[in-house]
């Protein structure tokens, strides 16, 4: 394939300087290329994906989902797919318990895939609201204290200001003469 691209960029460069006819260069490029993507396409023609399948039954249909890969990774879906449209996300969870209610913690990622642990108690319309959420793996046995990770956050937000103080370009004001 490596020759195949060299090839084609000599090949460019003479039709661009005029030495060479650009419809002679895109024949002769594309005559061996479309035999590689047929033999290529009649290749692949008998692999077929087998995704792994998981143990949680599809809600709609009964059928036992299937763990895919998606853009933002791993998802369960349902393998009826068309008929059944059936997906969730696999939430990753960690043995410690809570530290503030003893619910299970769950392994989320931020936009920017830094890892953060939230309580699966913590949504809305949830009686027992549990409002446990910190950049910092909890410990067994650990208690959980109101404002433990304020000061790891404050550091965050002020390494983003100073970032975007930098980048800013700085304004020019022109002083106006006063006429008299």
């Amino acid at each position: 394939m490596w020759n195949l691209q060299q090839k084609w960029k000599k090949n460019l460069t003479k039709s661009q300087n005029g030495n060479e006819k650009w419809k002679a260069v895109i024949h002769e490029f594309y005559t061996p290329f479309a035999k590689i993507v047929e033999k290529v396409d009649k290749e692949l023609e008998h692999v077929k994906l087998e995704y792994e399948v998981s143990d949680v039954p599809c809600e709609k249909c009964g059928r036992m989902m299937v763990i895919k890969y998606g853009k933002y990774g791993k998802f369960l879906a349902c393998p009826g797919y068309p008929e059944c449209q059936n997906a969730k996300p696999i939430i990753e969870t960690i043995d410690v318990p809570c530290p503030k209610c003893g619910g299970v913690v769950q392994v989320r990622k931020t936009k920017k895939k830094r890892n953060y642990y939230i309580c699966e108690n913590n949504f809305e319309g949830n009686e027992n609201r549990c409002d446990y959420i910190s950049w910092n793996k909890p410990k067994p046995g650990e208690k959980f204290v109101e404002g433990e990770d304020v000061s790891e956050i404050e550091k965050e937000t002020k390494k983003e200001s100073k970032k975007k103080s930098t980048t800013k370009k700085k304004s020019t004001t022109k002083k106006k003469t006063a006429k008299k």
